[in-house]
């Protein structure tokens, strides 16, 4: 089955739930468990929270998410057109350390790619394209 589902949502942190519920609606017409659905869940969370955060959309901007089951593994596909960025080239934060002493930030990528199995990322025609990848 190589259903594909899309949102288009502003980059408003308001639309976080709707970006949430999509993606259990989605995972769940999957088949997808209740623990592999919240893993995706955070992971899209967490890459959507930074774009609205960091990557200074215009007004103007959406987030779009596109999810395909490509029968062995789950793709979501996240663009934005703000400032690019790798997470991907991020290095990992300092878990031993307590949460006074450790850098600020770093724990919503390091998120992503701990629940899912591969995180890619391109620029491209003026936009981030983040591919994350559970296999299933």
């Amino acid at each position: 089955m190589k259903e594909h589902l899309e949102l288009e949502v502003g980059g408003e942190l308001e639309n976080l739930s709707i970006i949430s519920d999509f993606i259990e609606k989605s995972m769940g017409k999957y088949g997808l468990g209740d623990r592999e659905i919240f893993q995706i869940q955070l992971a899209v969370d967490e890459a959507c929270t930074n774009i609205i955060e960091h990557a200074e959309l215009k007004e103007e901007n959406k987030i779009s998410i596109k999810c395909r089951n490509l029968e062995d593994k789950i793709e979501l596909v996240i663009e934005d057109r703000g400032k690019p960025f790798d997470p991907t080239t991020t290095k990992p934060p300092d878990l031993k350390s307590g949460p006074q002493e450790r850098e600020l930030g770093g724990l919503g990528v390091h998120f992503i790619k701990t629940f899912m199995d591969e995180v890619k990322y391109e620029f491209r025609e003026g936009k981030n394209v983040l591919t994350l990848i559970k296999y299933i």
